[in-house]
């Protein structure tokens, strides 16, 4: 029995020694291909970002897309320029919590009385109809919509509305006239919009929900509700990978790279990862691929100098944008980058140049070849220090398919 235990051990031993040291020196760890199963499946998730129905973006719902320019008064034919907010999102005030904007044309009073309102963004109708005093017509509306490669859901809601001009289920495109400004079902206003937009952990709320009804505080109410103007300056422009000439995405799970044209699957590349393969990349040296929507912003065709780089790199060489102004944010909350740093990223990425590479938060992330021999299929993929790896022909075929600029989505 004992005899049999001292061979377990040494061969376990054996297994962990051989599995540490792979091919070129790097750890050849195959538990941690099998931990990516532990990752949900991703089917749906390409469904979801070749949906031709994401927002390409966010506008505001009165005036023009900037909430600004000049409308003429139903009631009194004057001309008046420019739109406010009387009330804003968490501001407290007689009738308890704020859960949005209230749009006010700039004549006061009842001047914006049947005023256009529009659609804030594309998106499904999920409730246009009368609701109890004061609300009046109401008109809720369910967007989808990319961040940093990832899905995303918010409802935007239109209340004391005049009228209509949609229905339950009718689907509106940006900018889309919806209805127009009112005063609540038995005018117990002046004439103004109140437009708010709901977190996604908000969707079981009663369309006609208001949490001071039920003690909740403005803590909770930014919890659930975002600052409207704040979400839509940040959501002016958004990506929809159907829309796009070419387009990757990178699945770690599947240790898979699909290339589309036109929202139309074209090539799909076998992939090699990080040594630590699960999780997004959160600082220099963690060995983790990023997770998010980055750009190409760099190309090179090698022999590439130096021993090492010419060794791993393989034949070509496209860098990625990383870190980007989501990697940024982070990393300037958890005080691993200094606001100068953090400007310097979001600046650079906006030119798509390429960001700052000296931070904690790490960089030279990319996609390039491998040392030969080639890694096989059948083999570990946890091999880089935080690339994306393509067998060489696939990369040199990927490499003129790929032009810069191109949109690359990293999913888990």
């Amino acid at each position: 029995m004992r005899r049999s235990v001292l061979l377990l051990m040494l061969l376990i031993v054996a297994v962990s020694f051989f599995s540490f040291f792979g091919k070129g020196g790097v750890r050849d760890d195959r538990a941690r291909n099998a931990a990516l199963n532990d990752i949900p499946e991703t089917i749906s998730l390409r469904d979801k970002l070749f949906d031709t129905l994401l927002c390409d973006g966010f506008d505001y719902p009165v005036g023009d897309k900037d909430a600004k320019g000049s409308y003429t008064s139903l009631q009194n034919g004057k001309t008046y320029t420019g739109w406010f907010k009387a009330t804003k999102t968490g501001e407290e005030y007689f009738l308890g919590i704020h859960t949005g904007e209230d749009w006010n044309g700039s004549g006061g009073g009842n001047t914006d009385l049947g005023q256009p309102v529009y659609a804030t963004a594309s998106g499904l109708v999920i409730h246009a109809a009368e609701c109890p005093s004061p609300w009046g017509n109401v008109i809720l509306i369910e967007h989808h919509f990319l961040e940093n490669g990832k899905p995303c859901t918010v409802y935007s809601q239109y209340a004391h509305l005049k009228d209509m001009n949609v229905k339950k289920g009718d689907r509106v495109k940006r900018r889309q006239k919806i209805g127009s400004i009112g005063q609540g079902n038995h005018k117990e206003y002046p004439a103004h919009l109140h437009f708010e937009i709901r977190k996604e952990n908000a969707k079981d709320l009663d369309v006609d929900y208001w949490p001071s009804s039920h003690n909740q505080s403005v803590e909770w109410v930014m919890q659930h509700y975002y600052n409207c103007s704040e979400f839509i300056k940040a959501h002016r422009q958004l990506t929809v990978p159907a829309k796009l000439d070419k387009f990757a995405l990178v699945v770690k799970k599947e240790f898979k790279c699909y290339y589309y044209e036109k929202g139309k699957l074209k090539k799909t590349y076998e992939v090699a990862l990080g040594q630590e393969p699960v999780g997004a990349k959160q600082i220099q040296g963690d060995l983790k691929v990023p997770e998010g929507e980055y750009r190409v912003c760099e190309k090179s065709e090698g022999p590439f100098a130096g021993d090492w780089v010419k060794a791993y790199l393989g034949t070509r060489w496209l860098r990625l944008n990383y870190p980007n102004a989501f990697d940024a944010k982070r990393g300037l909350e958890q005080k691993l980058i200094t606001k100068a740093q953090h400007d310097a990223i979001v600046s650079a990425v906006k030119q798509n140049l390429v960001p700052p590479k000296g931070t904690k938060l790490g960089g030279g992330i990319g996609i390039h070849g491998w040392i030969d021999p080639d890694w096989t299929d059948d083999g570990s993929r946890a091999l880089t220090w935080g690339c994306v790896s393509l067998h060489k022909k696939d990369l040199e075929e990927f490499y003129e398919l790929a032009p810069m600029n191109m949109t690359v989505v990293i999913a888990p």
